[in-house]
C-alpha cells in the first residue's frame, strides 16, 4: 500500500553564505589587473579534460566551500578546516587558477601560492608535455576517478616535463590495476633508455593533530577573553609536543593574566614553553580598514594583527568583523583574539621531519630489472625552517646509504618545493633540488632539476633554508 503526500516537507534551509549562481558572469578583476599567459595555458589545458557543464557545478562548489569556510559557517567533517573537499581537491586547484586569472577578488593568496606556480610552469611546458606519450590519459584520471589526489600527476607532469626540457622523449606507462604496479614513465634521452618513477611525499598526519591540538588548548580561553570584552594576544613557542601540554595549561596562564589586572603583558618561560599574553592592538587593522578591505585569510591580515610577517606562521584567530560585499574580505573589526604559535620542541620537529626512505624504497621496488632507473620525490617544505633542516639530514644519509638490491637505480632527486604568500606580493617560491649517484653507470639526465623555476630565474647555491651570505 502506497502513502501519498500532498504536501512533503520542505528542504531545510541550506546553511551558509548566498552566493549568486551568475557570480562567475560578473566583472571580478580590478583595472589593470595583469594577465599571466603561462597560467592561462596551464589551467586552459587542464581543463579541457572536463565536460564545460561539469566544470561549472564543480568550480561553484569549491567557492562555496571557500566562501562558507571564511564564514565560519562550513560544513566540515573532518575537523581539519580546510577550505576545500578533499574529495576534488583538482577543483579547488583549477578555481585557484582561474581566480587568480579572471576572479582575484576571491581568490585565496595564502593556498594560491602552493598551487598557482604549478600549473604556471606546467603552462609554460605545455607544448613540451603535449608531446608526451600518454599524458591525455594520465590527466585525465587526475581529473576524473583521482581528483581528491591530484599531487601525484601534478608532480609527475612538472618531472616529465624537466626531461623534455632537455630534449628527451617522455612516455607515461599504462597503468594495470591489479595486476601489477608499475613505474611511471620512459625517457628515452639519447640513446639511453631510463625508467622513471616518481614519488610525492603529502603532509604529515602529526602536523594535523598538532593544529588540531592548539585550537583544543586555545579556543577555549579566547571564548572567555571574548566574553570579558578583551581583545587579546597570545605568542606562545613551545618547547615539547603539543600532545603532552596540560589540557588548562593556557587557561592558567590566562587566568594570572586576569588575576593581574590583565593592564601590563604577562611573560613566561618554563619546561613547556617560552610565551607572552598581552592586550591585542586593532589599531594597525582597523587604520587600513577606514580606506581598504582586508581578506580574511591573508598574510596581510596575519601581519595587522601580529605586527609581523612569518613564513609558515600557525595562528589562530577569532575575529569580530562585518564581511564586505564579498565575503572573502572584511570591511571592519570590533573585536579579535590571536594566538601566535610555533612548535620548536626537538621531538615535535623530528616528527614532522618526515623521512623520504619508504618513499624511496617504493619507488626503487616499482622500477623495472634491466633498465637504469631513476627515483624523483617530492613533497611541499611548509613545516618551518627548522624542520628542513632536520630533514635534510635524514634526506642525506638516506639516499646515501640506500641499498636497491637488484634494481638498476642509477640517481635519486629529492625536490623541495616551499611556497610562501608575502602580503606585500602575490606569491613567492623556492626551490631546492638534490640529487644523489646510487649506482651511477653514466652521467645524470637532469643537470638542476628543478621543476618549477623559470629559466630566467635567479638561482644560488645552497638550500633555500640557509641565510644568504653577501
Amino acid at each position: 500500500m502506497k502513502k501519498s503526500m500532498k504536501n512533503p516537507p520542505a528542504k531545510p534551509a541550506r546553511k551558509g553564505v548566498w552566493i549568486s549562481p551568475d557570480i562567475f558572469e560578473a566583472d571580478l578583476k580590478p583595472a589593470g589587473w595583469p594577465d599571466d599567459p603561462d597560467l592561462r595555458n596551464g589551467v586552459e589545458w587542464l581543463l579541457s579534460f572536463v565536460k564545460p557543464d561539469d566544470w561549472k557545478k564543480r568550480r561553484f562548489a569549491a567557492l562555496q566551500r571557500f566562501v562558507d569556510s571564511i564564514a565560519g559557517a562550513g560544513d566540515d567533517s573532518t575537523g581539519k578546516g580546510r577550505f576545500f573537499d578533499e574529495r576534488d581537491q583538482i577543483a579547488w586547484y583549477l578555481f585557484l587558477g582561474q581566480a587568480f586569472l579572471d576572479h582575484p577578488t576571491i581568490y585565496d593568496f595564502m593556498y594560491g601560492s602552493r598551487v598557482v606556480p604549478v600549473i604556471t610552469s606546467i603552462g609554460r611546458d605545455l607544448e613540451l608535455l603535449q608531446g608526451v606519450g600518454g599524458v591525455d590519459a594520465r590527466v585525465r584520471r587526475m581529473v576524473g576517478p583521482e581528483k581528491g589526489q591530484p599531487n601525484a600527476c601534478l608532480f609527475e607532469l612538472l618531472v616529465a616535463a624537466a626531461y623534455r626540457r632537455e630534449g628527451a622523449e617522455v612516455a607515461f606507462l599504462e597503468e594495470r590495476p591489479g595486476v601489477a604496479k608499475t613505474y611511471d614513465m620512459d625517457v628515452s634521452l639519447g640513446d639511453i633508455n631510463w625508467a622513471v618513477e616518481c614519488k610525492r611525499l603529502e603532509g604529515g598526519d602529526y602536523t594535523e593533530a598538532e593544529r588540531t591540538r592548539a585550537k583544543e588548548l586555545w579556543l577555549p580561553v579566547a571564548r572567555v577573553f571574548h566574553t570579558r570584552g578583551l581583545n587579546v594576544i597570545c605568542t606562545t613557542d613551545f618547547l615539547v609536543e603539543l600532545n603532552s601540554v596540560p589540557n588548562d595549561y593556557l587557561a592558567r596562564k590566562a587566568r594570572e593574566w586576569l588575576d593581574a589586572g590583565a593592564l601590563l603583558p604577562l611573560t613566561w618561560s618554563d619546561d613547556i614553553s617560552v610565551g607572552r599574553l598581552e592586550r591585542l592592538d586593532l589599531g594597525p587593522l582597523q587604520a587600513l580598514l577606514a580606506t581598504d578591505d582586508v581578506a580574511m585569510s591573508s598574510s596581510r591580515m596575519h601581519e595587522l594583527l601580529t605586527g609581523r610577517y612569518k613564513q609558515n606562521a600557525h595562528i589562530i584567530s577569532s575575529l569580530l568583523v562585518k564581511f564586505a560585499n564579498n565575503p572573502v574580505y572584511v570591511t571592519s573589526c570590533d573585536a579579535g583574539c590571536v594566538f601566535d604559535w610555533e612548535s620548536r620542541g626537538e621531538a615535535a620537529i623530528d616528527k614532522k621531519a618526515r623521512d623520504i626512505f619508504k618513499r624511496l624504497a617504493d619507488g626503487c621496488a616499482q622500477l623495472p630489472s634491466g633498465l637504469p632507473g631513476i627515483v624523483h620525490i617530492g613533497f611541499e617544505a611548509v613545516d618551518g625552517l627548522d624542520v628542513e633542516a632536520v630533514r635534510h639530514g635524514k634526506v642525506m644519509h638516506s639516499v646515501s646509504q640506500f641499498d636497491p638490491g637488484d634494481k638498476a637505480l642509477e640517481y635519486v632527486y629529492v625536490h623541495w618545493l616551499a611556497p610562501e604568500s608575502p602580503p606585500n606580493t602575490a606569491m613567492a617560491f623556492d626551490e631546492t633540488c638534490h640529487w644523489q649517484a646510487v649506482r651511477p653507470t653514466r652521467p645524470r639526465p637532469l643537470e638542476g632539476g628543478f621543476l618549477l623555476l623559470p629559466p630566467d630565474a635567479e638561482s644560488r647555491d645552497g638550500v633555500h633554508w640557509r641565510p644568504r651570505t653577501h
